[in-house]
């Protein structure tokens, strides 16, 4: 699967779970700060991402991802961004 199809998959799931399909969702937008989640929506874009690709998100893994990646300490989710969970997801893949 390639990085634009996650990416797809993963800009669905996000719209779907905050009900606004015409909400712009780019690789540099940050889950929470930008696009709004909150922590129960992770859950359920979590879900809808399980369904999608049948790989199970864990948002604490993506956090560590980022953090062992980057090596920026993520102390929560609003610095990740959406290009963080579709490398997460490469990687897992």
């Amino acid at each position: 699967m390639s990085q634009t199809e996650i990416l797809t998959e993963v800009s669905k799931a996000i719209k779907d779970v905050l009900n606004n399909q015409s909400l712009s969702v780019t690789l540099d937008s940050k889950l929470m700060n930008d696009l709004g989640l909150e922590s129960i929506d992770l859950l359920d874009v979590s879900s809808e991402l399980e369904g999608a690709l049948g790989l199970e998100i864990d948002f604490k893994e993506v956090a560590e991802f980022v953090k062992a990646n980057s090596g920026n300490s993520v102390s929560d989710m609003k610095s990740v961004k959406v290009q963080d969970l579709v490398q997460f997801i490469e990687a897992k893949k």
